[in-house]
């Protein structure tokens, strides 16, 4: 698969605005109506909310992440399983195209071949696995995880190398379906919201963020050129809102590795 299938766009937001996640959540669905109807589109509102709990896995020296890699586990509360998911990113697409994330079970794991696009409009590519487990995985050395992504064999990494949770840190995570963008002329784009908490899913979030994404469109043999106008100019928009965008915040995954070390 070296066809890039989907594109997201992320941002962090200012996580101090969502103390009241309802509340803060539906202000910022109307800043997202107001932007859409200046594009000449609207929204279809949403507020299912599903709770998960998210981590990374790696070594006592993160020789994962030296490579490039991300190992996250989540429980999904809502399938009530696990999902594994193994992720190479880099800023290069020529590194991005070439990594391997295959699991040892084709038939039930999920490879996706997506650009992340950051503030302002910078691109990172990544190319991932995902494969479910009704328990949670076993993961306590290199060859665990080799038994399941056997793409690490290549690392060379000593096969008792310890594994643990990164920071023995797990995120309580709300995901909140937020609205779906109709720009008339283009599938619509669906927009979530992510929220991160260290006990439980109240006070503070340590963070917040906005991601929307869309697909490959496999009847065209290419991607919707409308649907990206439109969801290039709602990002360029939402990174102009005063008191929302913070693009001095960390993401997810930095904050799992760094933001307790």
């Amino acid at each position: 698969m070296n066809r890039i299938t989907s594109r997201e766009y992320k941002l962090i937001l200012n996580a101090t605005r969502f103390l009241d996640r309802e509340t803060a959540s539906n202000a910022f669905q109307d800043v997202i109506g107001f932007l859409a109807e200046r594009l000449g589109g609207d929204i279809d509102r949403q507020d299912k909310e599903e709770a998960r709990e998210t981590s990374y896995v790696d070594t006592e020296d993160f020789r994962l992440r030296a490579a490039g890699y991300a190992l996250r586990c989540r429980y999904e509360e809502d399938e009530d399983d696990y999902k594994l998911t193994l992720k190479f990113r880099s800023a290069d697409l020529i590194l991005a195209e070439d990594a391997s994330v295959e699991t040892a079970d084709a038939r039930r794991s999920r490879m996706k071949f997506e650009e992340d696009l950051m503030p302002p409009f910078r691109s990172v590519f990544s190319r991932s696995s995902a494969i479910r487990f009704k328990k949670k995985p076993k993961l306590a050395t290199i060859e665990d995880a080799v038994e399941i992504f056997p793409a690490l064999e290549k690392l060379e990494l000593h096969k008792k190398t310890r594994l643990s949770t990164v920071n023995a840190f797990t995120a309580t995570e709300i995901f909140r379906k937020l609205c779906k963008v109709d720009f008339k002329k283009a599938e619509p784009i669906k927009l979530g919201l992510s929220f991160w908490y260290p006990n439980g899913p109240t006070g503070w979030p340590l963070i917040a963020e906005c991601a929307f994404d869309f697909e490959w469109d496999g009847r065209k043999k290419g991607f919707d050129l409308d649907q990206v106008r439109g969801a290039n100019e709602l990002f360029r928009l939402l990174q102009k809102q005063p008191g929302w965008f913070d693009p001095s915040a960390t993401t997810k995954t930095r904050y799992a590795y760094e933001g307790m070390r």
